[in-house]
């Protein structure tokens, strides 16, 4: 049997789209605990502070978070690399294909913007014209970039 890593990355998956980056409450305990040792996950205490692995499952008081280093540990290589290619104003650099482009958006981590900077859900390619917006990195994604490497 391969183990893959993380365990049951849907989960964290389904964390990165959530607008606040919960996690789902049907995840398992041990899988919790993995995502909470490995620092892909937080839980909060009544008081708003971020608690330790250990004591997060016992004394933690509503949702699991996904950190920077969560959402990274679910990127392909293609999309770890259009991440990391972002320049100092989170433009993704210009080999990002668009394919990759597009999951990333899927995942919350990328968002289209025109010249003006103004939102768009896609790159605007028609499919005769090719895109017309570029894709820069959400703060979520800036957090996946600036996250160190898990493995």
């Amino acid at each position: 049997m391969t183990s893959t890593y993380p365990p049951s990355p849907q989960h964290l998956r389904a964390a990165c789209v959530h607008a606040d980056g919960q996690l789902a409450r049907r995840v398992s305990v041990a899988t919790l605990q993995v995502y909470l040792d490995d620092g892909l996950v937080y839980r909060n205490d009544d008081d708003g502070y971020r608690l330790s692995p250990e004591t997060a499952q016992a004394k933690g008081v509503g949702p699991y978070f996904i950190t920077g280093a969560g959402r990274r540990a679910i990127l392909s290589d293609s999309q770890r690399a259009a991440v990391d290619s972002a320049d100092e104003n989170s433009a993704l650099g210009p080999h990002v294909t668009w394919p990759t482009g597009a999951a990333l958006a899927r995942l919350n981590l990328v968002e289209y913007r025109d010249a003006s900077g103004n939102t768009h859900p896609t790159d605007g390619d028609d499919g005769r014209t090719g895109p017309k917006y570029q894709p820069y990195l959400t703060p979520a994604g800036s957090t996946a970039r600036t996250a160190p490497a898990q493995t």
